[in-house]
């Protein structure tokens, strides 16, 4: 595999609470929270990767499980992320929202006050292909999976001949809620923006509600879901620009 570089690009984040730091394994020092990280190569790479080493920087034990999200990824590629122990490969498109882990089993890192979990790597396959890809990487504890403790988006680059479309989409600036939450059959969306997607996946990544238009105040019947966790994605131009987590409880 050819050398790799790694870049860091700070962008400002809301909703996540700072008890957590990530760093470089190697160069360590400052907190890449809320950064993106760059891993860059060509198209004839096997493989592109970054690790993290995520410190517990808080004065309780954390049990950490990790959610990955395809935020624009190139068909035809592959990603496997690795916390607590590599998940199985897998090929763009298959999980675009999944606790990292594999079927029936959700992967976690049990992080003492002070302690350091040094696990997480996320691994990429350009595949021959010209083009970069976007994913967002997040952690939390499993007693409360609403408080995101750190996050960091991974860009990988194998880019030689055509322009890299693959890009942080800013999502201070959309406007979006969805109640209730829980709920037991029905949702409904408020947002000011237009021209907005959305898809429900479940914690297994399968997609449950395809691509569908999201009209503001329009009440979505879910009353053919099961009792469960579920991730809501927003899209605009095909790409994800913000994911909730939805429990459904009857």
């Amino acid at each position: 595999m050819d050398k790799i570089s790694i870049t860091i690009c700070l962008f400002f984040c809301l909703g996540v609470s700072a008890q957590l730091k990530l760093v470089d394994p190697v160069f360590l020092g400052a907190n890449l929270n809320n950064t993106t990280l760059m891993a860059s190569g060509v198209p004839a790479d096997s493989e592109l990767q970054f690790a993290l080493s995520i410190i517990n920087t808080s004065t309780q034990t954390y049990t950490l499980k990790c959610k990955r999200t395809e935020v624009d990824v190139m068909a035809g590629t592959e990603n496997i992320t690795c916390w607590d122990t590599c998940a199985p490969l897998l090929v763009a498109g298959d999980f675009e929202t999944m606790i990292v882990g594999e079927v029936g089993i959700e992967y976690v890192e049990v992080i003492a006050p002070n302690d350091t979990a040094t696990s997480f790597l996320a691994r990429y396959k350009p595949k021959n292909l010209d083009g970069c890809s976007l994913f967002l990487y997040e952690f939390f504890d499993v007693a409360n999976p609403n408080v995101i403790l750190a996050r960091v988006h991974g860009r990988f680059t194998h880019n030689i001949s055509t322009s890299c479309t693959a890009s942080l989409i800013t999502k201070n600036d959309l406007e979006f809620s969805m109640y209730p939450n829980p709920t037991n059959n029905q949702l409904t969306f408020n947002t000011n923006d237009r021209n907005l997607f959305f898809q429900i996946s479940d914690l297994q990544g399968r997609r449950v509600v395809n691509k569908t238009e999201l009209v503001n105040g329009k009440r979505l019947d879910l009353g053919f879901l099961h009792s469960g966790v579920y991730f809501v994605s927003v899209l605009k131009n095909g790409i994800v620009l913000k994911t909730e987590r939805l429990v459904v409880k009857y």
